[in-house]
Protein backbone atom coordinates (compact mmCIF):
# COMPACT_ATOMS: atom_id res chain seq x y z
CA UNK A 1 0.00 0.00 0.00
CA UNK A 2 1.38 3.44 -0.90
CA UNK A 3 0.96 6.44 1.38
CA UNK A 4 1.32 10.02 0.18
CA UNK A 5 2.73 13.22 1.61
CA UNK A 6 0.06 15.85 0.97
CA UNK A 7 2.65 18.57 0.35
CA UNK A 8 4.72 16.75 -2.27
CA UNK A 9 2.52 13.81 -3.36
CA UNK A 10 5.61 11.61 -2.90
CA UNK A 11 5.17 8.08 -1.55
CA UNK A 12 5.99 7.68 2.14
CA UNK A 13 7.12 4.60 3.95
CA UNK A 14 4.26 3.08 5.97
CA UNK A 15 5.91 4.03 9.28
CA UNK A 16 6.01 7.68 8.12
CA UNK A 17 2.23 7.81 7.71
CA UNK A 18 1.71 9.66 11.01
CA UNK A 19 3.83 12.79 11.28
CA UNK A 20 3.95 15.66 13.70
CA UNK A 21 4.55 19.28 12.90
CA UNK A 22 2.84 22.00 10.91
CA UNK A 23 4.88 21.33 7.74
CA UNK A 24 2.61 18.37 6.96
CA UNK A 25 -0.47 20.61 7.00
CA UNK A 26 0.72 23.03 4.30
CA UNK A 27 -1.85 23.16 1.54
CA UNK A 28 -4.69 22.02 3.81
CA UNK A 29 -7.57 24.56 3.95
CA UNK A 30 -7.11 26.89 6.95
CA UNK A 31 -10.48 25.94 8.42
CA UNK A 32 -9.56 22.26 8.45
CA UNK A 33 -6.13 23.02 9.94
CA UNK A 34 -7.95 24.75 12.81
CA UNK A 35 -9.95 21.57 13.46
CA UNK A 36 -6.89 19.31 13.21
CA UNK A 37 -4.78 21.35 15.60
CA UNK A 38 -7.46 22.35 18.14
CA UNK A 39 -6.48 20.87 21.54
CA UNK A 40 -10.00 21.42 22.91
CA UNK A 41 -12.94 19.04 22.88
CA UNK A 42 -14.26 18.24 19.40
CA UNK A 43 -17.75 17.95 20.87
CA UNK A 44 -17.50 21.61 21.96
CA UNK A 45 -16.32 22.65 18.50
CA UNK A 46 -19.17 20.76 16.80
CA UNK A 47 -21.65 22.33 19.25
CA UNK A 48 -20.40 25.83 18.34
CA UNK A 49 -20.76 25.17 14.60
CA UNK A 50 -24.07 23.30 14.71
CA UNK A 51 -25.74 25.27 17.48
CA UNK A 52 -26.78 22.16 19.35
CA UNK A 53 -25.35 19.32 21.37
CA UNK A 54 -23.52 16.75 19.22
CA UNK A 55 -24.29 13.08 19.58
CA UNK A 56 -21.80 10.26 20.09
CA UNK A 57 -22.89 7.15 18.23
CA UNK A 58 -21.05 3.91 18.91
CA UNK A 59 -20.22 2.16 15.64
CA UNK A 60 -18.22 -0.78 17.00
CA UNK A 61 -16.66 -2.10 20.20
CA UNK A 62 -14.46 -5.16 20.05
CA UNK A 63 -11.27 -6.84 21.12
CA UNK A 64 -8.46 -5.88 18.80
CA UNK A 65 -4.71 -5.83 18.32
CA UNK A 66 -2.25 -2.98 18.21
CA UNK A 67 0.32 -2.73 15.46
CA UNK A 68 3.93 -2.96 16.61
CA UNK A 69 4.22 0.82 16.09
CA UNK A 70 1.08 1.51 18.18
CA UNK A 71 2.27 -0.88 20.87
CA UNK A 72 5.58 1.00 21.14
CA UNK A 73 3.83 4.40 21.15
CA UNK A 74 1.52 3.28 23.96
CA UNK A 75 4.28 1.51 25.90
CA UNK A 76 2.03 -1.54 25.97
CA UNK A 77 3.57 -4.87 27.02
CA UNK A 78 1.13 -6.83 24.82
CA UNK A 79 -0.59 -6.19 21.49
CA UNK A 80 -4.15 -6.99 22.60
CA UNK A 81 -6.50 -4.08 23.20
CA UNK A 82 -10.09 -2.89 23.44
CA UNK A 83 -11.11 -0.96 20.31
CA UNK A 84 -14.04 1.49 20.26
CA UNK A 85 -15.22 3.33 17.17
CA UNK A 86 -17.69 6.22 17.34
CA UNK A 87 -19.16 8.91 15.13
CA UNK A 88 -19.54 12.48 16.37
CA UNK A 89 -22.64 13.89 14.71
CA UNK A 90 -24.44 17.21 14.67
CA UNK A 91 -27.04 18.89 12.50
CA UNK A 92 -27.81 15.61 10.76
CA UNK A 93 -24.28 14.78 9.62
CA UNK A 94 -21.15 13.00 10.81
CA UNK A 95 -18.30 15.42 11.48
CA UNK A 96 -15.68 13.12 13.00
CA UNK A 97 -15.07 9.38 13.17
CA UNK A 98 -12.98 8.43 16.21
CA UNK A 99 -11.25 5.22 17.21
CA UNK A 100 -9.93 4.61 20.71
CA UNK A 101 -7.42 1.82 21.29
CA UNK A 102 -7.02 0.84 24.94
CA UNK A 103 -4.23 -1.68 25.63
CA UNK A 104 -5.13 -4.50 27.99
CA UNK A 105 -2.75 -3.27 30.70
CA UNK A 106 -4.49 0.15 30.64
CA UNK A 107 -7.92 -1.49 30.70
CA UNK A 108 -6.92 -3.57 33.75
CA UNK A 109 -6.32 -0.36 35.72
CA UNK A 110 -9.27 1.54 34.17
CA UNK A 111 -12.03 -0.98 33.25
CA UNK A 112 -14.58 1.86 32.91
CA UNK A 113 -12.95 2.71 29.54
CA UNK A 114 -14.82 -0.27 28.07
CA UNK A 115 -18.15 0.90 29.51
CA UNK A 116 -18.53 4.42 28.10
CA UNK A 117 -21.50 3.62 25.87
CA UNK A 118 -22.53 6.80 24.04
CA UNK A 119 -20.58 9.07 26.41
CA UNK A 120 -17.78 11.18 24.98
CA UNK A 121 -14.33 9.84 25.85
CA UNK A 122 -12.82 13.32 25.43
CA UNK A 123 -15.31 14.95 27.78
CA UNK A 124 -14.83 12.13 30.30
CA UNK A 125 -11.04 12.47 30.22
CA UNK A 126 -11.30 16.28 30.49
CA UNK A 127 -13.18 15.82 33.77
CA UNK A 128 -10.44 13.71 35.36
CA UNK A 129 -7.42 14.94 37.28
CA UNK A 130 -3.94 13.82 36.33
CA UNK A 131 -4.58 13.03 32.65
CA UNK A 132 -1.75 13.91 30.28
CA UNK A 133 -1.85 14.08 26.50
CA UNK A 134 0.87 13.39 23.98
CA UNK A 135 1.53 15.51 20.91
CA UNK A 136 -0.72 15.44 17.86
CA UNK A 137 0.37 13.49 14.82
CA UNK A 138 -1.35 14.03 11.48
CA UNK A 139 -1.90 11.93 8.37
CA UNK A 140 -3.59 12.24 5.01
CA UNK A 141 -5.15 8.76 4.96
CA UNK A 142 -5.94 7.14 1.63
CA UNK A 143 -9.48 5.73 1.51
CA UNK A 144 -7.98 2.22 1.49
CA UNK A 145 -6.27 2.67 4.88
CA UNK A 146 -8.13 0.56 7.49
CA UNK A 147 -8.99 3.57 9.70
CA UNK A 148 -10.18 5.64 6.73
CA UNK A 149 -12.13 2.69 5.31
CA UNK A 150 -13.96 2.29 8.64
CA UNK A 151 -14.69 6.02 8.75
CA UNK A 152 -16.00 6.07 5.17
CA UNK A 153 -17.91 2.76 5.27
CA UNK A 154 -21.34 4.35 5.61
CA UNK A 155 -20.85 7.16 3.09
CA UNK A 156 -22.23 7.06 -0.44
CA UNK A 157 -19.63 9.43 -1.86
CA UNK A 158 -16.20 9.03 -0.33
CA UNK A 159 -13.10 11.13 -0.98
CA UNK A 160 -9.83 9.53 -2.04
CA UNK A 161 -8.04 10.95 1.02
CA UNK A 162 -9.23 12.05 4.46
CA UNK A 163 -7.26 13.93 7.10
CA UNK A 164 -6.76 12.40 10.51
CA UNK A 165 -4.97 13.13 13.74
CA UNK A 166 -4.01 11.01 16.69
CA UNK A 167 -2.61 11.47 20.17
CA UNK A 168 -2.16 9.34 23.23
CA UNK A 169 -3.58 10.02 26.66
CA UNK A 170 -2.05 8.75 29.89
CA UNK A 171 -4.06 7.94 33.02
CA UNK A 172 -1.89 7.10 36.02
CA UNK A 173 0.93 6.24 33.65
CA UNK A 174 -1.10 3.95 31.38
CA UNK A 175 -1.69 5.10 27.81
CA UNK A 176 -4.51 4.82 25.29
CA UNK A 177 -4.62 6.07 21.71
CA UNK A 178 -7.32 8.24 20.14
CA UNK A 179 -7.39 8.52 16.33
CA UNK A 180 -9.82 10.95 14.72
CA UNK A 181 -10.82 11.17 11.06
CA UNK A 182 -12.31 14.49 9.95
CA UNK A 183 -15.23 13.99 7.60
CA UNK A 184 -16.62 17.48 7.14
CA UNK A 185 -16.20 19.38 3.91
CA UNK A 186 -13.48 22.03 4.26
CA UNK A 187 -16.09 24.64 3.26
CA UNK A 188 -18.04 23.86 6.45
CA UNK A 189 -15.13 24.57 8.78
Amino acid sequence: MKHYDAASAAPLLPLDLWLSGPQLLRGVPAGLVAWLTDPGLLTDRIRSVCGGAPAVRVVDERLGFLTAEQQALLEAPAASCFARQVQLTGAGQTWVFAESLVPDHTLELHPWLAELGDSSLGATLAGLAGVSRGPFEFAPLPASHPLAASALARRELAPDVVWARRSWFALRGRRLLVQEVFLMDAAQC
